[in-house]
């Protein structure tokens, strides 16, 4: 991977340019935008640029060749320090920011980045699932925000600015990504193998609003027609919000029994109802007040209830008042 073969965010990458060529590269940066538009990509370029060897940062072209780039392209870079959300977890633990009880301080992010660079540059960190920073871990995260190492660079991934402790938005630069064009998520999607038909990554590339996450589940047909039979639900009224509720627990239990796959997709069905709302608002804008009124208030029921997902609520029994609540608009 290199900067040419990156799609789409050339605004952002003119202006990292441009602060490592003036010695103007700040510290600490929270990546805000849609999930799966290339934030983590974009993360991984720039600590390439930063740590390779053969090149300066300020050619903003990494060789691609080097031992440290080869380390880079296989996460293994010793000064690359990345943590993520594990696949068990529905948040990152304090544990990643400042080891086990029994290590504390002494392992973890905040204890790795002011150990001295292997590579004589520069200690980088990548926090992804930012989202999901609670805030104790973000209350151990702080010190390091606020006095990072020389040289240092803390980037923060996230989907929403409004999902981070003010804590941590204030001491951060916030870099905001936008969505895919159509024609670069068909690109990706051909490259990633996500489906062979260029015809067919088109027509499915104008719906998935420019993320490679959305592109996943529109080329899903199982998918593409639940969401239909969500759709049609939430037109009829009055709505039938037990068959409703029904439907939605049979899909979130066809993943499987773990229950954290179960939450993703239970996540996924009422994003899906929150993109009807929103189409139907955005189509019926100064037409019918009332009707704007009632889609924005499910739109904010269906964002309380992905909250409560988050915060393990028994998925029975909020599907169940997700669905009378949405009836009831």
């Amino acid at each position: 991977m290199d900067w040419q073969s990156l799609l789409g965010h050339d605004r952002q990458r003119i202006w990292f340019q441009n602060a490592i060529q003036n010695q103007r590269l700040a510290s600490t940066f929270l990546f805000v935008g849609p999930s799966a538009i290339g934030k983590r990509t974009f993360a991984k370029l720039l600590a390439q640029t930063l740590l390779c060897t053969t090149s300066e940062p300020s050619d903003f072209k990494p060789c691609g060749r080097c031992e440290t780039c080869v380390q880079m392209n296989a996460g293994t870079h010793p000064d690359l320090i990345q943590i993520a959300k594990q696949p068990d977890k529905t948040a990152l633990s304090i544990d990643q920011f400042i080891g086990s009880d029994e290590h504390r301080m002494r392992e973890g992010l905040c204890y790795e980045i002011r150990m001295k660079p292997y590579s004589n540059r520069r200690k980088i960190a990548i926090i992804d699932d930012a989202d999901t920073i609670g805030e104790e871990g973000a209350n151990s995260l702080l010190k390091t925000l606020e006095e990072p190492p020389p040289g240092s660079v803390i980037i923060l991934i996230s989907t929403s600015l409004q999902r981070q402790l003010p804590t941590i938005r204030s001491r951060c630069q916030v870099v905001r990504f936008q969505p895919l064009s159509s024609e670069n998520l068909t690109t990706l999607a051909l490259r990633h193998q996500l489906i062979s038909d260029h015809e067919q990554a088109e027509r499915i590339s104008k719906h998935a609003h420019g993320s490679l996450a959305e592109f996943a589940i529109y080329a899903d047909e199982s998918l593409r027609e639940f969401q239909q039979e969500m759709r049609t639900q939430l037109t009829y009224r009055p709505m039938d919000f037990v068959k409703f509720a029904k439907a939605v627990q049979g899909n979130v239990e066809s993943v499987g029994t773990e229950s954290q796959p179960r939450r993703e997709r239970l996540k996924l069905l009422i994003d899906f109802a929150q993109q009807h709302f929103r189409d139907v608002m955005s189509n019926n804008l100064g037409k019918d007040p009332m009707l704007v009124d009632r889609t924005l208030r499910g739109i904010k029921r269906c964002l309380e209830a992905k909250e409560h997902v988050d915060r393990m609520v028994a998925p029975a029994a909020l599907i169940e008042a997700w669905a009378a609540d949405i009836a009831s608009i």
